[in-house]
């Protein structure tokens, strides 16, 4: 429900908010440009979208005319990471850890990139907070972001934090029942599938090695590029959420790439680190084929475990009948 104060104050977007607040190293990839608390739990944050962009406006065919759902997820990210940090007096020193991340998109033009850049508002509320005794240690957080007046995406998330300390602890106790010892900086890397197979255009934003089918189900190798400027924009120590995510579209796009589909729907749940340094797959099956929306059910898998679950729900794009023949 939007606030009496909500209506009074108006997201800005004059300016990017500290990039620490965000979590990113480079100041171009910060989208969140203003942060208000407008009641108990209730926020509202103002968010720019670029109008191109080397990772997320790389897309084929008509998709890349539109805003990429999982760009407004990531501004999603950044507002809820910075809402912890500037209304919770969480440490911008600590480390996150996302349990669910969801995102639920609107039919509306707002999809549509035009000759402005976008401005995001976003109403976000707190519906419960997690304790440990009496410390805050997470959140669930719901994100309604609309643009121009017309809603976008809806966006909820659960996700806790803990001190360096912890976390290094937390590390070196996975890695070894993995038999693993410190991680050395090097990624089990390997030879990316075409561009063209996962609906991109430039090689270097592919993350996944060529699928095989083997009937209904596709089996694709991650292949992290730590290099990467976006997925890898500061130093980790394992396989990022975006580039999990991504793996899974790429992976779901090589089955269902002909009918040219437009990601409305992304359910995610996390489980367990995926390590640089061990071999990882994306195995995808198609669970709910349709006329208008096809499901693909994702998981990714590591050392004989499931790391993630995703659920991708695509929807056939109306614009590719106007594209097909495109010379671009």
């Amino acid at each position: 429900m939007t606030t009496h104060a909500a209506v009074e104050k108006t997201a800005t977007h004059n300016r990017t908010i500290p990039k620490r607040l965000a979590h990113r190293c480079a100041v171009s990839e910060v989208f969140v440009t203003s942060l208000d608390a407008v009641g108990a739990d209730a926020f509202l944050v103002g968010a720019q979208l670029p109008r191109m962009h080397a990772y997320y406006g790389d897309h084929a065919g008509s998709l890349g005319m539109r805003h990429d759902p999982l760009v407004v997820m990531e501004a999603a990210r950044q507002a809820a990471i910075a809402v912890t940090h500037e209304f919770y007096g969480v440490p911008t020193d600590m480390a996150f850890v996302v349990r669910t991340f969801n995102g639920t998109g609107s039919d509306t033009s707002a999809w549509e990139i035009g000759i402005a850049p976008a401005d995001l508002v976003m109403q976000v509320r707190v519906p419960r907070r997690h304790h440990l005794g009496e410390a805050l240690q997470g959140l669930d957080m719901v994100l309604e972001i609309s643009s121009g007046g017309e809603p976008m995406l809806t966006v909820d998330g659960s996700f806790s934090w803990t001190t360096p300390r912890q976390w290094t602890a937390l590390r070196v106790q996975f890695r070894e029942s993995l038999g693993l010892g410190v991680f050395h900086g090097a990624s089990a890397l390997g030879e990316r599938a075409e561009a063209a197979v996962v609906g991109r255009e430039n090689r270097r934003n592919v993350v996944i090695a060529a699928p095989e089918a083997d009937g209904r189900v596709t089996r694709a190798a991650l292949v992290p590029d730590l290099s990467h400027p976006f997925l890898f924009d500061h130093q980790l120590d394992h396989v990022p959420g975006s580039l999990l995510i991504e793996a899974c579209r790429q992976t779901a796009l090589s089955m269902v790439l002909r009918d040219q589909p437009r990601l409305v729907c992304l359910a995610s749940t996390f489980d367990r680190f995926v390590e640089l340094d061990l071999p990882a797959d994306c195995v995808a099956e198609i669970t709910e084929p349709g006329l208008d929306t096809t499901v693909v059910h994702c998981e990714i898998r590591q050392a004989g475990a499931v790391a993630a679950r995703l659920d991708l729900e695509f929807d056939a794009d109306a614009l590719d009948s106007e594209s097909i023949g495109d010379p671009r």
